[in-house]
């Protein structure tokens, strides 16, 4: 009796260890969680669809349910800091998906009237 009493305890402790050494990740992979967040920045400003159809539409096109991305809101949510680097990896993505104009080109734009 008291040596299973011991392994029962030491077995809730193994485990509830082990579920606090689990960290918690999002529904969405990070890099793909950017991309539709672009998207969906981009779409705003181009498309005349509301912020549901937006939603829906650009959720569809990366093949991502409406609950996983809900589910990704949660996890950035619980960490501001986590938002902040999310913020600053998109604003990469953007800037790389716009090159900037070579050099030349400032040139030739500068001489046109």
């Amino acid at each position: 009796m008291k040596y299973s009493s011991i392994i029962l305890a030491s077995l809730i402790l193994i485990i509830s260890a082990g579920l606090l050494s689990c960290k918690k990740q999002p529904a969405i992979d990070e890099k793909k969680f950017i991309k539709i967040y672009a998207d969906m920045i981009f779409m705003q400003d181009t498309s005349s669809y509301s912020q549901s159809e937006i939603k829906l539409t650009v959720l569809k096109k990366f093949n991502v349910k409406e609950f996983e991305y809900d589910e990704t809101i949660k996890y950035y949510n619980d960490d501001p800091e986590r938002w902040q680097k999310f913020f600053d990896e998109v604003i990469v993505y953007i800037e790389n998906l716009n090159p900037k104009p070579k050099k030349s080109d400032v040139k030739s734009l500068q001489l046109q009237p």
